[in-house]
């Protein structure tokens, strides 16, 4: 499956990894931020796309609902 770059979150990501590089003029403490970002904007994602999922099954459950009411 071939994934597209969203180029937005790409600049955004090294305006903040340079924002915070000017701040703390660390490479490690950075790259540790830049990780714990990383990590909640995954799992952040990863409840929003299980959220929708539910959302769309529901929809296709009432529609086959509604379906099947009208057929009998």
């Amino acid at each position: 499956m071939k994934k597209l770059i969203n180029w937005k979150e790409f600049v955004v990501l090294f305006i903040v990894i340079g924002c915070i590089y000017y701040i703390t003029r660390s490479w490690l403490i950075t790259s540790g931020i830049l990780v714990i970002l990383l990590l909640i904007d995954g799992l952040l994602r990863q409840y929003d796309h299980k959220k929708r999922g539910e959302k769309q099954a529901k929809e296709i459950n009432k529609a086959i609902e509604e379906e099947e009411d009208a057929s009998n």
